[in-house]
């Protein structure tokens, strides 16, 4: 008896540890299990129940983004981000942003990263379900977000590299949220996606609502609450001046970490002035939480095709129906000088033209010329290097349909080293669009062989401009065997 009375005491007792320790564990937000969700398991999560912020799993962010060049964050905010704005308080982060003078700004609030600082991450994904379960506050100016930035440089350069928001709000308009990918190549040339999600009847920003984001290989979809209200797989990344996009599904196939901040003001709500009254505003997040899936990803995706004008394509023809070159006079033998144009449309014909404006300082000649291979060459002499790159232009037009990929190549030297800038754009009656990333080939004395590839993202125009920008240096500058032809990403 008293041998079973021992074994039942130590049962008794090692239940009891048990019970204390999944306790404190459900407290500590560490439970080795947590949550399930059929087909995923939890690789990284915080349920904000200890006392303190778990600074191994965030570092803050701090000021105003001068650090990094970018004032305002690049976004014209107006607040100034510190440590004491962010705390735990009943098993929540809270994001408090407050009427506070600081460092010049008249506001502070927090932002907060998986990220110990600019280089060592504490934690990061590639692919995934990203989620938090989120309160926030209203009012005009105020402006929290959910979201993902990548943690290498292998893309370069925001856009180029990429940016997932998960979920920003507009206080002003607490009935919707939104959902955005950012991509395409360095700003100004950044492209993005996304759309809204407006709430049932009855709810707000202001109540608890899961946000969600699934990360596959070539497909991220959107969710709130568990309603998926958008996805795509059409996104792509380009290096500045590269002449090709990097392979699909660049930029999002490396790890990003996750952020978590308020801010006020800025641009993303057209600069509406943070309402004083509602502040101090807080935000609240009950947990974080990152699963990957059980089953390994397909990581065997291609970039799906864009929706084609196949209709208009057809009735386009090439230049040289036999090698599908949409330029007429490759070697540029003629080039019409063009002082002014008074009517686009006296000069939207298959031939090349030659514009040196005066209207913005540039004066240049061009002729044809045998170059130092023997071959024929257009020459431009630039006597006045203007005040835009485009003060002295060569350019042809061709047409272009919406969701065909063309690949741009020509040859080209000049006398000394120098750079040009080569696009393809619209005219007047486009408002001047710009179809194509601007290329920047670096010339030498030699002749040299530049192959850029884009796709027509804009509607089908029958009368596109590609564009040879020489302005701002006055080295002559020599341009042969130009061809732009239909191309497969």
């Amino acid at each position: 008896m008293k041998t079973v009375t021992r074994v039942a005491a130590k049962a008794s007792t090692i239940i009891a540890l048990c019970l204390i320790l999944a306790a404190v564990t459900l407290v500590s937000g560490c439970a080795s299990k947590g949550p399930e969700l059929e087909g995923w398991h939890l690789v990284w999560n915080d349920e904000f129940n200890g006392k303190t912020i778990d600074r191994t799993k965030w570092g803050f962010q701090y000021g105003t983004g001068s650090q990094y060049g970018l004032s305002g964050w690049g976004n014209e905010e107006e607040q100034y981000y510190t440590e004491d704005n962010a705390y735990i308080e009943k098993g929540n982060l809270v994001i408090e942003a407050r009427r506070e003078d600081k460092e010049g700004m008249k506001y502070t609030s927090a932002r907060l990263r998986t990220m110990a600082d600019d280089t060592t991450p504490l934690f990061t994904t590639t692919f995934g379900k990203v989620e938090a379960r989120i309160k926030m506050p209203v009012g005009n100016g105020i402006w929290p977000a959910f979201w993902m930035l990548p943690a290498t440089d292998d893309y370069t350069v925001w856009a180029a590299s990429g940016e997932i928001d998960i979920m920003e709000a507009r206080g002003r308009l607490p009935n919707r949220t939104y959902g955005t990918l950012h991509f395409g190549s360095s700003w100004p040339s950044n492209k993005y996606a996304g759309s809204m999600y407006k709430f049932p009847a009855g709810e707000t920003m202001a109540d608890y609502h899961v946000y969600a984001v699934e990360w596959l290989p070539g497909l991220i979809r959107w969710s709130v609450d568990g309603t998926v209200f958008y996805e795509t797989s059409d996104w792509w990344s380009m290096a500045e001046g590269a002449e090709s996009p990097y392979p699909y599904p660049a930029p999002y196939d490396k790890p990003f970490y996750i952020l978590l901040n308020l801010a006020l003001g800025g641009t993303f709500d057209t600069g509406y002035a943070p309402d004083e009254s509602k502040l101090p505003a807080k935000m609240y997040v009950d947990y974080v939480r990152v699963w990957q899936r059980d089953e390994p990803y397909n990581m065997d995706v291609k970039r799906p095709k864009p929706k084609r004008d196949s209709e208009k394509f057809a009735s386009f023809t090439a230049a040289d129906a036999e090698t599908g070159n949409f330029i007429a006079d490759p070697t540029l033998s003629q080039a019409d000088t063009v002082a002014m144009i008074e009517n686009e449309m006296d000069i939207r014909n298959r031939s090349w033209y030659f514009l040196a404006l005066s209207e913005f300082g540039g004066k240049a000649s061009s002729r044809e010329v045998t170059g130092v291979d023997g071959n024929s060459w257009r020459k431009v002499d630039i006597q006045a290097v203007g005040e835009q790159n485009y003060s002295v232009q060569l350019l042809q037009h061709l047409p272009l349909a919406q969701g065909y990929s063309y690949r741009i190549e020509f040859d080209a030297y000049a006398d000394g080293p120098r750079q040009i800038a080569m696009k393809v754009s619209g005219d007047a009656d486009n408002a001047w669009a710009v179809y194509s990333l601007e290329y920047h080939p670096q010339l030498t004395t030699e002749p040299q062989h530049f192959s850029y590839f884009f796709t027509m993202e804009s509607a089908t125009d029958a009368t596109a401009r590609l564009e040879f920008e020489l302005g701002l240096d006055n080295t002559s500058v020599y341009l042969s065997n130009v061809r732009v032809t239909v191309a497969e990403l």
